[in-house]
């Protein structure tokens, strides 16, 4: 789309009971998504999605909370405060020099170019093995980069009992996650968008399901 900008500019999705309006945002020529930038949420938002997520994870019985950066890190931090839990580990993008020997995952989102490395640094693994993990984060699309986690979490060692998101994206993820799609709660629901003539159309395939 060059950057030229799509009619209806926003979609509002309820998140965890309250209305949200996010802008929607062109993919490709054919696909936009309602974007979520949870960073630029406010204090106030991450708190009220972190004891959302909390309440629905307690009964998994975490001992640790994982997410995923950069996106995922106010998750991870808002849930395990809602759940009393003072650490909790953050798989990193960047190959920063102390994760020279990290365990690694290669992944692909949609909203990232070409391949991406997941890396969990070795020194977390005394913290995961052999406990209880919930896995969150901000959204959930494509699957690919949560299955990712979830494969990091389990090579250290670690019983994944739930993963919490704010949005599901379409349904793209249950596939990539097969089994592990049981696991996964989310606060709200976007679907995908496609682009004609300007103009971003839910597509019906998309939505979230009859409940």
């Amino acid at each position: 789309m060059n950057g030229s900008k799509l009619t209806p500019a926003s979609y509002t999705v309820d998140i965890a009971g309250q209305p949200t309006e996010l802008p929607i945002v062109a993919i490709n020529d054919r696909l936009a998504i309602s974007l979520l930038m949870v960073i630029d949420m406010g204090v106030g938002f991450g708190g009220r999605i972190g004891k959302a997520l909390a309440a629905r994870l307690a009964e998994k019985k975490p001992d640790i909370v994982v997410g995923a950066a950069t996106l995922g890190i106010p998750v991870a931090i808002e849930v395990s405060r809602h759940l009393g839990l003072d650490q909790y580990v953050i798989v990193q993008k960047s190959p920063k020099i102390h994760l020279g020997d990290a365990l690694v995952e290669h992944v692909q989102s949609v909203t990232s170019s070409g391949s991406q490395r997941l890396l969990l640094d070795r020194r977390a693994i005394p913290l995961l093995k052999g406990k209880r993990v919930v896995v969150v984060d901000d959204v959930v699309a494509t699957g690919s980069s949560l299955a990712a986690t979830l494969k990091l979490v389990r090579q250290a060692g670690a019983e994944v009992t739930g993963v919490g998101v704010i949005l599901t994206e379409g349904h793209d993820w249950r596939k990539v996650l097969g089994a592990d799609a049981a696991l996964v709660t989310g606060l709200g629901h976007i679907p995908q968008f496609t682009i004609a003539n300007g103009h971003a159309t839910p597509d019906p395939a998309t939505m979230a399901a009859a409940s």
